[in-house]
């Protein structure tokens, strides 16, 4: 009876022993992580890939897609293509997301036509979730068409300038010091599981073009 009694005491240390151990990965993988966005987020650059590598702080680069092009029409082998920005797919769904190097102030209350106000004077852009919709549709027709079903999609925009607000606000229009918390908060449903995600990650790798092979320089 000892004997079992220290059996099982040795295996409760063990088993303590490896919680304390993950508890402790955890910590310090979600520490670096926010270390990482934060020294992003500080830095004066915010055009390029700045989103991107927000993302990639966060978020395995494999469930990534960044400046791509996706059949507009389906079956495939059309030559008509929409672009998306970035596509993230993780344990809450798709997000197709809309990128806009761009600060100041937004009036978005025109649903064709935003304007941003800043130091440099008054800019029109188009209203860029409505210029996101197309890549949406196109990962939905996608999804269908490679029977992955039940799966969230979300349109959402990012303003990357340091110095952005909305005359009209929306969970789903961000700036870039919200994108990682925001998509965090969506990530808690657990939508997709990690075959769902594996499948909806595969389904669209395969409608992207063909991969042009690097030119060997003499």
């Amino acid at each position: 009876m000892e004997k079992i009694i220290e059996y099982l005491i040795t295996i409760s240390i063990v088993a303590a022993v490896l919680l304390c151990l993950v508890v402790f990965a955890v910590l310090i993988h979600y520490f670096r992580t926010r270390a990482m966005a934060l020294k992003l987020l500080r830095r004066g650059k915010r055009s390029g890939d700045f989103i991107y590598d927000l993302l990639k702080t966060s978020f395995q680069t494999g469930r990534i897609f960044k400046h791509i092009t996706l059949p507009a029409q389906l079956p495939d082998g059309t030559k008509t293509r929409v672009p998306a920005d970035l596509i993230l797919i993780d344990r809450g769904g798709v997000f197709v997301i809309r990128v806009r190097h761009l600060s100041g102030a937004v009036d978005n209350t025109d649903p064709r036509v935003w304007l941003v106000r800043n130091a440099a004077g008054t800019t029109e852009i188009a209203n860029p979730f409505e210029q996101n919709r197309p890549a949406l549709h196109a990962v939905e027709r996608i999804l269908r068409r490679e029977n992955v079903y039940n799966v969230p999609l979300y349109n959402l925009v990012v303003f990357s300038g340091k110095k952005v607000s909305f005359l009209s606000r929306s969970e789903k229009l961000l700036t870039s010091d919200r994108l990682l918390e925001t998509i965090r908060d969506m990530n808690r449903n657990k939508f997709l599981n990690q075959k769902e995600i594996s499948a909806a990650v595969t389904a669209i790798d395969k409608y992207l073009p063909p991969k042009r092979p690097n030119r060997k320089t003499k």
